[in-house]
């Protein structure tokens, strides 16, 4: 997605987000990113399919930063990812964690399922965002994991294959000082009821967030995902 989104949200709404969501990201921020750090997975896919590249959030807040993670179609398990599953158990999808980067408000808006034109393109996002919701736990303690395997541990490995997560803080944090008028960020702002506190040191501890997830659990429940879905999502590249 290219230019100004439609409707950036603001800090006082980012920061009240109580589940995992889908996002677009703007293409323009994601080529500032990728200036930094070439392992940042593009998003445009305008050229080559008939769906960009979305990616999940909050996954994980440090350091004053919200990352988001892609979904791929990747199905390999890795340390570094997460496994999507159908309610069959098949694989449908991953979590790129290795991939992850810190978004700050104004440059991300709701992927709009609902008006999806394909009816099995919106049941198998729906089912990916049932999924990550109802594995919530597992989601922050892999990021947790990957983060702090580059940033603290300095595995070789995860540092070769992830991404540079002190480089794209240093440059999302640039990115908002230049374009604090677009991100309306509302410092004095009381913080909504049922909004997360930040997660400013990397630690074992569960996110606040996850007191906000069994209203939305009950949610699901009366609201589920059709049934017998096994429409396979289309192969797309990841870098």
């Amino acid at each position: 997605m290219r230019g100004r989104l439609r409707s950036p949200l603001i800090m006082s709404e980012w920061r009240a987000m109580a589940v995992l969501k889908f996002y677009e990201i703007d293409a323009e921020y994601i080529d500032y990113l990728s200036k930094t750090d070439q392992k940042v997975p593009r998003v445009d896919y305008s050229a080559v399919s008939a769906h960009d590249k979305f990616l999940c959030g909050i996954v994980l807040t440090v350091n004053d930063h919200d990352y988001f993670a892609p979904i791929s179609s990747f199905k390999i398990p890795q340390r570094t990812n997460m496994i999507i599953k159908n309610e069959q158990g098949q694989a449908i999808a991953s979590i790129r964690f290795s991939f992850m980067i810190p978004v700050p408000p104004g440059v991300a808006i709701l992927k709009d399922i609902a008006n999806e034109p394909s009816e099995h393109y919106r049941r198998l996002l729906n089912w990916e965002i049932v999924f990550c919701n109802k594995n919530i736990d597992a989601v922050y303690s892999q990021a947790r994991f990957v983060y702090n395997s580059v940033v603290v541990r300095k595995d070789p490995l995860m540092v070769k294959n992830c991404c540079d997560f002190d480089a794209l803080e240093a440059a999302c944090a640039e990115y908002m000082k230049t374009h604090a008028s677009n991100i309306n960020e509302q410092e004095d702002a009381p913080k909504q009821a049922g909004a997360r506190e930040d997660n400013r040191v990397i630690s074992t501890e569960k996110p606040s967030v996850m007191e906000q997830i069994r209203n939305d659990e009950k949610r699901r429940r009366d609201n589920p995902v059709p049934k017998n879905d096994k429409v396979k999502k289309k192969n797309d590249p990841e870098l």
